[in-house]
């Protein structure tokens, strides 16, 4: 019943998730998408949404599941499981996140606007994962 909890939780943060980005990325950031025009497809559809949906959704599943087993060898700075939530997501994201996004910047024109904007989008989905996970676990 606990990692149904999680899941279901994580799906939450997954679709909250993807409102951020909305704000993050497809608002705040997306202005220096025009300044590489030729990095992006030349129409977006509602398929390609519904696509990066599914796989915002997977990603936080994936993230609490993974902070549920990890969770007893996570610092928590300060005490308290929302800090070693937090803790997590930052670790997550420096060691996978971050590398990722910098080695592509390497062989694709973004624009660095848009990839300042990408990092924090997808540090907003680890922290909301990791955290959904800590209060799903709270109430198990």
């Amino acid at each position: 019943m606990t990692t149904l909890k999680i899941v279901a939780a994580a799906a939450v943060a997954g679709l909250v998730a993807n409102a951020t980005g909305y704000l993050i990325t497809g608002r705040l950031f997306h202005p220096y998408q025009a300044r590489t025009p030729n990095t992006w497809r030349p129409a977006e559809s509602w398929g390609h949404y519904l696509y990066a949906t599914a796989i915002r959704i997977a990603a936080c599943i994936a993230i609490a599941l993974l902070y549920t087993a990890l969770r007893s060898v996570v610092p928590a700075p300060g005490g308290g499981d929302i800090a070693r939530g937090a803790t997590f997501a930052l670790l997550l994201w420096a060691v996978a996140m971050l590398p990722v996004v910098l080695e592509v910047t390497v062989f694709v024109n973004w624009h660095r606007g848009f990839v300042l904007g990408l990092l924090l989008d997808w540090l907003v989905v680890c922290i909301l994962a990791s955290t959904a996970a800590v209060i799903a676990l709270r109430f198990a």
